[in-house]
């Protein structure tokens, strides 16, 4: 009974540890697109729409978009 209870904690341990570092991989994305030192690219925003976001306040200084 206790292994049985073990193994599905450990399972769902794994998952968690999954989505941590998911969400780690995504912050380091960020923090490299902000500053510049990754491109920005959307296959889902057109690039007419990045460019004019680009012109209004809260843009993403210093990214490069495509």
């Amino acid at each position: 009974m206790l292994a049985g209870k073990r193994a599905r904690l450990v399972e769902r341990l794994a998952e968690i540890q999954d989505s941590i570092d998911f969400i780690d991989a995504k912050q380091r994305f960020y923090d490299d697109v902000l500053p510049g030192a990754t491109p920005y690219v959307s296959v889902l925003i057109p690039s007419a729409a990045l460019a004019k976001e680009s012109e209004e306040p809260g843009e993403l200084k210093g990214a490069e978009r495509k």
